[in-house]
């Protein structure tokens, strides 16, 4: 386990009551004024604004979740950072895969689920007093930008600039947004008051007779908001037509460490020279420095006034436990407060530098930290794979546990972290803590709560359990079982299973683990290696088993490190000549670490056999075209219109059921996409757990003799091509449904009582990974 780092009207009050009862965060309300521009200032009503932010890349994005997005608003907030600028809206892309959704699917073609998320981002920053920074175009094609504006055109990228059908196609998105009623808040884009500013793009190369129309534009339709210029002032300078052009409101240059100018302090008041008595100087992106020249800037900021400065970039925790958070070469992105494996990359120094001017550019004092929420505790069928929902500014969690929901508890692991990140892809639960001293035969509840960074704590999350602990198979880097072949080294980086592993920067290098299998059946098979920044991005596992091989190919060292990683889940024979192999990153000579340290095997009631390639005898299909194909990983497609359901080979009573899903689409008015549990043989008879795309809700359902009746169904602002996990737990009459960990519908029924697991859809294209049946 990681160890805390040491030196580290009606519906608004409804919904502020909602927020207050789940988190001892004080919501202070919707801003009460625009910000505006008065000469070279900013002004709230009729004080001058000035502010230290952030940019968030991933915080508008069009597969972002709920809890991602209040963790990241929220993070800010509690910070004494008030302002955030987004990343620009998302664009099709030709090379999109199946089943990608972004929020401009082509001229005039909106995608309402992504910007149903965008509704949620602004309901929560005016909860949280958080101003935003919205763009509309990027000038790359990380998530689409203006060339592929142009492609749906038919036009080359230059022509975004000048073809007037392209021009008329971007105003006619703007007039979308701008105009768009939030249906959360049922307040117009451009009447809400969290919205800082609207900017015409990301680092555009823009020529000044685009960027003045389309400016013009924007203030024709919204006289309350403020309007960026989005430039690429490094490449271009300040620009003289930005300055002048009266709908232009502020200048918002970037600059970094790699843009190589000898002193970026110079630069900075160059820029604010240029500006000075004409428009405000927003430092719209700036990072990579270390902390000592990061000093100099915000206090360049601070003296010279400067508007405000944004760093680049802060992530939220992930939605499944753990972080998103990309390095970027030999910097990276920030997680709130600094935790250890960001400590090469100065993390808990940066935010302090960054919390501390964000008060003292208001002339306030630094307060200390409040109090930590509580966080969410996941639902699990592993005492060696526990996971949970961090809460936005906790350095720490306590682990506790008991033989009983009403205790007595005992810590079992003090000032653990969630210091572990997740690929935003990723489609099972991110494991942060391993109870290995845990006594099998025993049935054990958890509960856990946050440490924040100046020591107060949390309230407790909520109780999970009981969980049975199994008797797991466990083989190190140095047991019997283990060999490699190739060049390999020892390494005690933290994180490693038993103080120590293996690495290798020789590709081609193999470490395999022999296992000894006394007990066939089903196993999920865990992977683990120790953090560290130049780990492999490309390691692949073999598991040989039962005379079948799953390949893995290709497994990102620096993402869930120093703790078990869910690779497969298989069927294994008894005896001693099935394995794990690694294969070390396929980069030959690159520098890259690939790490063997060891290999768990837990029984579970039932897997998915997915990884093989093949959908075996195991699964019996009633209607639909079911068939293996590449996500992720391997997963099973369901491709036909209508009914499609597929169940599994063992009956159970009392199950878990999970499994993660992605819709290639909304659909129609009940499409649906999700797990079945006690079916009878003909599906006849069964319960499942759903999501409605359309209708953004999760259903819980049950069929009995083939007539339906609607148990239970929560709000869930779902998105087509994006991963969710759902879970449905029933024992005995008790059935509820969870969608990504977090509890969403419990009810009563006892109509069913045994039964077939499997999958369902309905008039929708889904792939489903990571089927699992635990049996209580």
């Amino acid at each position: 386990m990681k160890r805390r780092n040491k030196a580290c009207v009606f519906f608004v009050i409804l919904f502020a009551v909602w927020l207050l009862a789940g988190n001892p965060d004080q919501v202070r309300g919707d801003a009460a004024n625009y910000i505006t521009r008065s000469g070279d200032k900013l002004m709230d009503g009729s004080s001058e604004y000035r502010f230290i932010g952030t940019n968030a890349p991933f915080l508008g994005r069009a597969w972002a979740d709920p809890a991602e997005i209040e963790d990241e608003i929220r993070a800010a907030s509690r910070s004494g950072i008030d302002a955030i600028r987004l990343y620009p809206f998302e664009v099709k892309m030709a090379g999109d895969l199946p089943g990608t959704y972004r929020h401009v699917m082509g001229p005039g073609m909106f995608n309402e689920n992504a910007f149903r998320l965008l509704d949620r981002i602004l309901q929560l920053a005016n909860a949280y007093n958080v101003r935003l920074i919205i763009p509309f175009v990027d000038s790359y094609t990380y998530v689409g930008g203006t060339a592929d504006w142009a492609a749906f055109r038919g036009k080359s990228a230059d022509a975004f600039w000048s073809d007037p059908v392209i021009r008329q196609d971007f105003k006619d998105f703007i007039g979308f947004v701008v105009n768009r009623v939030n249906t959360y808040t049922n307040v117009a884009y451009k009447d809400d008051k969290a919205i800082m500013a609207w900017q015409l793009g990301n680092e555009l190369r823009s020529t000044d007779g685009w960027s003045s129309e389309m400016a013009a534009y924007i203030k024709s339709l919204d006289a309350n908001h403020l309007v960026g210029d989005g430039g690429y002032v490094r490449a271009q300078g300040i620009r003289v037509n930005a300055v002048n052009d009266p709908n232009i409101d502020f200048i918002d240059p970037h600059i970094y460490l790699y843009h190589n100018y000898p002193d970026p302090i110079a630069k900075l008041n160059e820029w604010r020279a240029a500006t000075r008595g004409k428009k405000p100087l927003v430092l719209g992106e700036f990072g990579d420095f270390p902390p000592a020249v990061n000093e100099q800037l915000l206090s360049a900021v601070q003296s010279n006034g400067t508007a405000g400065a944004m760093i680049w970039g802060s992530m939220s925790h992930h939605r499944l436990g753990g972080w998103h958070w990309p390095p970027v070469g030999d910097w990276s992105y920030l997680r709130y407060p600094g935790l250890p494996s960001g400590g090469w990359a100065n993390e808990a120094p940066i935010f302090e530098q960054l919390r501390g001017y964000a008060y003292s550019i208001k002339g306030l004092t630094v307060p200390p930290w409040p109090a930590p929420p509580a966080p969410v505790l996941f639902p699990s069928d592993s005492v060696r794979a526990l996971s949970w929902l961090g809460v936005s500014t906790a350095g720490a969690y306590d682990v506790e546990r008991a033989a009983s929901p009403a205790g007595p508890w005992s810590v079992i692991a003090a000032g653990v972290t969630d210091d572990v990140t997740a690929p935003d892809y990723y489609n099972f639960p991110v494991p942060a803590a391993d109870d290995a001293d845990a006594a099998a035969g025993t049935g054990y509840y958890y509960r856990i709560r946050a440490i924040g960074p100046d020591g107060a704590y949390s309230p407790y999350s909520n109780t999970i359990g009981p969980i049975m602990p199994s008797t797991a198979i466990v083989v190190d880097n140095g047991d019997a079982g283990y060999s490699e072949s190739g060049t390999w080294g020892g390494s005690e980086l933290p994180g490693s299973h038993a103080g120590g592993s293996r690495y290798s920067s020789a590709g081609g290098s193999t470490a395999k683990w022999m296992l000894g299998i006394d007990d066939p059946g089903y196993y999920r098979v865990y992977v683990r290696y120790p953090y560290h920044q130049t780990s492999s991005k490309s390691v692949a596992y073999t598991v040989y088993h039962n005379g079948a091989t799953d390949a893995i190919p290709a497994v990102d060292q620096t993402t869930i490190a120093g703790e078990w990683r869910l690779i497969d889940t298989a069927y294994f024979a008894a005896g001693g000549d099935q394995y794990v192999r690694l294969t070390a990153g396929s980069i030959a000579g690159s520098g890259n670490a690939s790490r063997a340290d060891a290999v768990m095997l837990e029984p579970v009631g039932y897997g998915d056999f997915f990884q093989g390639g093949a959908v075996t005898a195991e699964w019996t299909a009633l209607g639909g075209a079911w068939s293996v194909a590449d996500d992720i990983s391997k997963v099973l497609k369901q491709s036909a219109p209508g009914i499609a359901e597929t169940r599994a080979a063992a009956t159970y009573a009392d199950v878990a059921v999970t499994a993660a899903v992605k819709a290639y689409g909304a659909g129609a008015a009940e499409s649906s996409s999700g797990l079945i549990a006690r079916a009878s043989a003909d599906f006849s008879s069964f319960y499942t757990l759903r999501i409605n795309y359309s209708q953004n809700k999760v259903q819980l359902y049950r069929k009995v003799g083939g007539n339906w009746l609607k148990l239970g169904e929560a709000d869930l602002p779902a998105s087509p091509g994006t991963w969710y996990v759902l879970r449905l737990e029933l024992r005995g009459s008790s059935l509820v449904g969870y969608v990504n960990g977090i509890r969403k519908i419990g009810v009563a029924d006892a109509s069913l009582t045994n039964g077939y697991v499997g999958l369902r859809t309905y008039d929708q294209t889904a792939v489903f990974d990571n089927f699992l049946a635990a049996a209580d």
